[in-house]
C-alpha cells in the first residue's frame, strides 16, 4: 500500500512539474514575440511592417511616439519629433529633432539633430527618415567593435 502511495506521489509530482514547465515555455516564447523590435518602412509605395533585422540602408522608415529606432537613419521629414537617446548620449532630456538641419558627419553624436539612432525611442511626433547604417555601420555597432577589439589594457578602469 504504502508503494502504491509514494508511486502516486512521485507520478502527479511529475505531471506537475511537466505542466508548469510546458506553460512557462509558452509564456517566454510569447513574451519573445510581443518584445522582437518591428520597424515600419515604406516598400513598394505602401508601409509595411518588418523585423527590424530585415531593415536595409536606403528603407523608409516612418516612425511616430512609441516607436523604437530600428538603424541609424537621416530625417528627410519630421513633426515635433524628439526622441531619448539616453542609451547613446548618455543625456537624460529628450531631444527635439529636425529635417532641416545640414550637419557635418563629424559632428559630435548629440549634436545631430537631423539623424536618429538605433536603439533610441521616439517621445513626440512623427517622422521620416531614410536608413543610412545597419549592422557595423551605425553608432551602436561601432561601439560594440570598438570594445570587442579593445585590449585588455584599454578596457581597466581606474576603479
Amino acid at each position: 500500500m504504502d508503494c502504491i502511495v509514494i508511486l502516486t506521489i512521485v507520478v502527479l509530482n511529475a505531471l506537475i512539474g511537466f505542466y508548469q514547465e510546458y506553460s512557462a515555455e509558452k509564456s517566454i516564447a510569447a513574451l519573445r514575440q510581443m518584445t522582437a523590435p518591428q520597424a515600419r518602412v515604406r516598400r513598394d509605395g505602401r508601409a509595411v511592417v518588418v523585423p527590424a533585422a530585415e531593415v536595409v540602408p536606403g528603407d523608409i522608415l516612418e516612425l511616430k511616439a512609441g516607436d523604437l529606432v530600428a538603424a541609424d537613419a537621416r530625417l528627410i521629414d519630421a513633426s515635433a519629433l524628439k526622441c531619448v537617446e539616453a542609451a547613446l548620449t548618455g543625456e537624460s532630456e529628450t531631444v527635439e529633432k529636425s529635417a532641416v538641419a545640414l550637419l557635418p558627419v563629424t559632428a559630435a553624436l548629440g549634436d545631430r539633430v537631423n539623424m536618429l539612432f538605433m536603439g533610441n525611442s521616439v517621445v513626440a511626433g512623427q517622422g521620416r527618415a531614410v536608413v543610412a547604417g545597419t549592422g557595423i555601420n551605425y553608432e551602436l555597432g561601432r561601439i560594440a567593435e570598438l570594445l570587442r577589439t579593445a585590449t585588455a589594457a584599454e578596457k581597466k578602469t581606474p576603479l
